[in-house]
């Protein structure tokens, strides 16, 4: 996770490191139990900011039963937050199993996390903020679908559906075959991107930060917070209606 000090608070700030750490849990079907944190802190940090730190860190502590081991402080000439979190997953799911025939669901709506970070850098007032900021995290459905359902392959897509999409289908070695129409959206994104002149399109297929869970599965899966978005062929990359497209989203060292 990376931030703008103009724009998170330090509430935002400990709330979504964390977060971020804990969808990783979430997307290997993980309950997430412990974390390590080490902490840099600017000369000129105030108390009251690092308070604020910490109060976003245990809400999440709270909302999900986990616990702060341990970790480090140090001074620094800027602000960081390093987290390991740990977790625990009798059978883990992998991106690397996905199979033919496979149905392919996403938890949750696309488009709001977009449109949210473009809001606040322009300083647009809108209630999509919230889904940059304070995220909700899918550690709940994760263990929910993996108890009732066959899960063969997931990934969260923390990078944007369309990168993350081509890392699973490139590690399955399979085809994701993706229909734009079934991707369900945020509400307010298509008035949103309308009245500020935004690609919805590309916003949704390339915008990251929406920690949702992209997943494959045999089964027929009836859950309010799922949908099925595609399917998995024998074949390669991922085709966004009939077309192959090449990933595009956040890449981590460019």
């Amino acid at each position: 996770m990376h931030f703008t000090p103009s724009i998170f608070s330090p509430y935002n700030i400990g709330y979504k490191a964390l977060a971020s750490a804990l969808s990783d849990i979430a997307a290997a079907g993980g309950k997430p139990k412990w974390y390590f944190l080490n902490l840099g802190i600017r000369e000129n940090q105030t108390i009251k900011e690092i308070n604020e730190i910490f109060r976003g860190l245990e809400y999440m502590e709270n909302k999900y039963s986990i616990k702060l081991l341990g970790g480090d402080t140090a001074r620094s000439p800027f602000l960081f937050l390093s987290i390991t979190v740990g977790g625990k997953a009798a059978n883990p799911i992998f991106r690397c199993r996905a199979q033919k025939n496979d149905k392919i669901y996403l938890t949750g709506n696309l488009g709001g996390a977009a449109m949210g970070v473009f809001a606040l850098q322009k300083g647009i007032k809108t209630q999509l903020t919230k889904y940059h900021l304070n995220p909700e995290i899918r550690c709940e459905e994760s263990l929910v679908l993996r108890k009732k359902y066959r899960i063969n392959s997931m990934i969260d897509i923390s990078d944007g559906l369309l990168i993350d999409a081509n890392h699973l289908a490139e590690e399955s070695n399979k085809k994701l075959n993706i229909n734009y129409e079934k991707i369900p959206l945020t509400r307010g994104c298509k008035k949103f991107a309308k009245e500020h002149s935004l690609d919805l399109k590309e916003f949704v297929l390339t915008s990251g930060e929406e920690f949702e869970l992209l997943f494959t599965s045999p089964d027929n899966i009836k859950e309010t917070f799922v949908s099925q978005i595609g399917d998995v062929t024998n074949g390669k990359g991922v085709y966004i209606d009939g077309k192959l497209t090449p990933p595009r989203g956040y890449r981590h060292f460019e």
